[in-house]
């Protein structure tokens, strides 16, 4: 039986936006898609959360969440009630570099749903209990994360990744401590210090006309000034190694991960090839070690991860409890990648890392989520096409060194989380002093 040749897919491109800047100082990214009916957009402020006052952390995220609950034009939910009658949804997140927040509406509302999103934007009425019970929310959330193990896992991860004193090893949502501190006043003052139409970037995707778009977002003007100061330098990197004590759990989970460079090194779309074929893919070394040959895991995920001015290396899974020594240890060893890679894992990762954009740039969500994270990061919309053929020329040479240069198993953070009793005795015998 003759079965058909299967062949690459054209070569897919990222849309390129029409870019403005307003008079307000805001930048809109125009991703014109006819035929796309829902539209999503999103504004995106770079607001860091070293802003954020130590025994008020999380302000910025209750802020985020508190927003649509109500302007001074249309105050107690009604604002909500225009939006929704319009086929329109809000969303928003808050990370350590810029925030973003937006929606989706149907394309031929916009001229409709767009000024009452700047009305959002510009007059949020922060009543007193619209901000209690988004501080309630953020509390229970936090106190829900940390009985799931891999929630708990990815917290601990963190906070060892920094040292103590620097913002990115706290949690971007504050804690108990923090969020009890907080009040109405606080997040109408975070507002106004932050939700500023200048340097904000307005990425929008849809079946909209441009000249809509502006006519939308002109009320939006800046009320007070974003403060600005030096970003604090990140810590140098040694191997820690934390417990999280989870008792009644039927498995351990891990988490080894290192600070790296970013999407600003060279080494960029190399270290990305070699992070798949290494930990990304199913038939990455990681998984066929682990899952296919001894049957530890269901899975093992990681790879490189970029940020705004630094990225991140990590390795992840869920393993039975009496094997999660043996699965670090033999993941440590992987890592110091002895043997090079070969031509056929980097190319299996290359076709997938390039064949899968197309899948992961489909809808207008997906663009305005890529647009940004684009943005967030200071770069152009034209970064995504350049990156994707830079990744086409890496080669298994340049894979292997860029790996071996950046990654450095002595370097690691190592989370575990699960029945301590187990464990720590485990990691021990591995040499690895737990904190």
């Amino acid at each position: 039986m003759n079965r058909p040749d299967v062949l690459l897919a054209t070569p897919w491109h990222f849309p390129t936006p029409t870019v403005v800047t307003l008079d307000s100082g805001l930048t809109v990214w125009h991703f014109h898609l006819p035929g796309q009916h829902v539209a999503t957009y999103e504004v995106v402020l770079p607001t860091e959360l070293t802003h954020e006052s130590r025994e008020k952390e999380g302000i910025a995220n209750v802020t985020l969440h508190s927003i649509d609950e109500g302007t001074h034009t249309h105050p107690d939910g009604g604002i909500g009630e225009l939006l929704e009658t319009q086929g329109t949804t809000l969303h928003g997140a808050t990370r350590y570099r810029y925030t973003t927040f937006g929606g989706q509406s149907p394309s031929r509302r916009l001229r409709d749903v767009l000024p009452l999103f700047a009305e959002v934007l510009m007059e949020p009425a922060y009543a007193d209990r619209d901000v209690a019970h988004h501080i309630e929310a953020q509390i229970a959330g936090y106190e829900s994360r940390l009985a799931s193990p891999g929630a708990a896992n990815r917290i601990a991860l963190r906070a060892a990744l920094y040292d103590p004193e620097h913002r990115d090893s706290r949690p971007t949502g504050g804690t108990p401590e923090t969020l009890q501190n907080l009040t109405a006043a606080d997040a109408v003052a975070w507002h106004r210090a932050h939700f500023s139409p200048v340097g904000a970037t307005l990425v929008i995707a849809g079946a909209v006309e441009l000249d809509e778009v502006i006519a939308g977002v002109a009320g939006w003007q800046a009320v007070g000034d974003r403060p600005t100061e030096p970003r604090p330098p990140s810590p140098g990197q040694e191997r820690k190694v934390v417990v999280v004590d989870h008792p009644d759990a039927v498995q351990a989970t891990l988490a080894l991960a290192m600070r790296t460079v970013t999407r600003d090194d060279p080494r960029w779309p190399a270290l990305r090839v070699a992070g798949h074929a290494v930990a990304g893919a199913f038939a990455s070394r990681l998984n066929l070690e682990l899952r296919e040959r001894l049957g530890y895991t269901y899975g093992i995920r990681g790879g490189f991860a970029p940020g705004v001015d630094e990225g991140q290396f990590s390795v992840g899974a869920s393993v039975r409890t009496e094997v999660a020594g043996d699965s670090i240890a033999r993941t440590i060893e992987a890592l110091s990648l002895k043997d090079a890679l070969t031509e056929q894992e980097v190319d299996d990762a290359k076709q997938f890392l390039i064949g899968i954009a197309p899948l992961a740039n489909e809808t207008s969500a997906d663009i305005v989520n890529q647009g940004a994270t684009l943005a967030g990061s200071g770069l152009s919309p034209e970064y995504i096409n350049a990156h994707f053929a830079d990744l086409a020329q890496v080669t298994a040479e340049e894979a292997t060194a860029a790996f071996r240069e950046v990654v450095n198993p002595e370097q690691l953070t190592i989370a575990v989380t699960g029945a301590a009793a187990e464990l720590v005795p485990a990691l021990e015998g591995l040499g690895l002093s737990v904190s």
